[in-house]
């Protein structure tokens, strides 16, 4: 019997990677194509190709105003430039099995101007119906830049949907102006994210969230940068931000590892949470997830005590459980470093700096079930307002909380 790798960041990447390399055979050059403008080039490019694998290269830039379409086993190979995209739908659509490949930062596709366009490269079924499957799409070595005069908090710059063995991989989300990357679409057809990855990339001045997950299993993010998050005038922003919106969607198998999350800088006097992870829709299909080793800072370093981030790691919900936070660090937050409601955590070897003030604690436990709280870590500058209570409410149950140093409790344990 065939034994098929089924962990995340596994072999099953680097080998439908090298598969699709190994079948492309055959390059061509957009601008040897008729059109009125880039997009339309590069459609024509595309049906040159036909249904055999190959390569669509462009250097130096342009204006897309027609939607491009890559057919399957098709890569788009952009070089420096800027590339202006003026359309009324998502610029770039991406059927199964292709690719959209820059050459670095360098490689800038700019925000659509046209009123309410935010998306700006989109999976293809999903763009069509949300909540549709689609797979196999690689994103890497660009920079998507926003422009747009607007905001929105609900379209995505990088909408993955319902993927499968998907991967962003060294992209940076620059300025735009509603959610940076999103994965997972509405579940009521059964179908969600998986076996997927945002990884190696830089998100700044995002105005919505940056990096989002709705639905979806088997999910890896991993080394992304988020650096001033959120834009004045903008809806508001979370770095990291896992929830669901119906009974069908899930958070199942979700690895948040080694990002750093940086909110100095920030535009906003209060710039949203760094790390959310949200189960109020109901859903059963939920945990495990893991969130180890980032670094969230909240406010400048030194000095008196300041912050713009709000929570640093928020995780909640009726359904929550199943969640493993450890070994991660947390400077400065304006409300709680860690806060927390639901059942089956274990949150281990955690560093709290200058987290809570002001009446608000830094370490919150609401109904909370189960769980394990240890040999976690408050440190205080003693410059300023902060918070070293591990507060817990009355109704939670059945846990061990034990050798945090510097933290004080506040409530029984039961």
């Amino acid at each position: 019997m065939r034994h098929l790798c089924r962990c995340v960041g596994g072999d099953w990447f680097r080998r439908s990677r090298s598969n699709r390399q190994r079948k492309q055979t055959k390059s061509v050059n957009a601008l040897d194509y008729p059109g009125g403008d880039l997009g339309a080039k590069i459609n024509a490019a595309d049906r040159a190709l036909g249904k055999s694998a190959g390569e669509i290269v462009v250097r130096g830039g342009g204006t897309i105003s027609t939607s491009i379409v890559l057919s399957p086993d098709h890569t788009l190979s952009l070089g420096p430039g800027n590339y202006v995209t003026t359309t009324k739908e998502a610029p770039i659509l991406m059927q199964p099995r292709t690719s959209l490949v820059g050459s670095g930062w360098e490689t800038i596709i700019v925000e659509s101007t046209a009123p309410g366009q935010f998306t700006v490269i989109s999976a293809y079924n999903q763009a069509r119906l949300n909540g549709s499957a689609d797979s196999d799409l690689l994103i890497r070595d660009l920079q998507v830049k926003g422009a747009n005069s607007g905001f929105h908090s609900a379209p995505q710059a990088i909408s993955l949907g319902n993927c499968t063995r998907c991967t962003v991989d060294r992209v940076w989300i620059n300025g735009t102006r509603s959610i940076g990357v999103q994965l997972g679409g509405a579940g009521e057809m059964g179908n969600f994210a998986q076996d997927s990855k945002v990884v190696n990339s830089l998100f700044t001045r995002v105005a919505s969230q940056n990096l989002a997950l709705v639905n979806g299993r088997n999910i890896l993010f991993e080394g992304n940068r988020f650096m001033a998050p959120g834009q004045r005038g903008g809806p508001g922003s979370t770095a990291i931000d896992l929830e669901v919106n119906g009974a069908r969607d899930r958070l199942e198998n979700v690895i948040i590892r080694n990002n750093t999350i940086d909110a100095r800088g920030s535009e906003l006097p209060t710039s949203g949470n760094g790390i959310v992870v949200q189960a109020t829709s109901g859903t059963p299909f939920v945990g495990s997830i893991l969130v180890e080793n980032n670094t969230i800072i909240g406010g400048e370093t030194k000095g008196t005590i300041t912050n713009v981030l709000s929570n640093a790691i928020y995780v909640f919900g009726g359904t929550m459980r199943d969640v493993t936070i450890r070994n991660n660090d947390i400077t400065r937050t304006g409300q709680a470093g860690i806060n927390l409601e639901g059942s089956r955590f274990k949150v281990t070897n955690n560093t709290l700096r200058d987290v809570g003030g002001g009446g608000t604690p830094g370490f919150i436990l609401t109904d909370v079930f189960d769980s394990e709280i240890s040999n976690n870590t408050f440190i205080y500058s003693g410059a300023g307002p902060a918070d070293g209570r591990i507060v817990i409410s009355p109704n939670s149950r059945r846990n061990v909380i034990r050798n945090n140093t510097g933290f004080g409790i506040q409530g029984l344990v039961r």
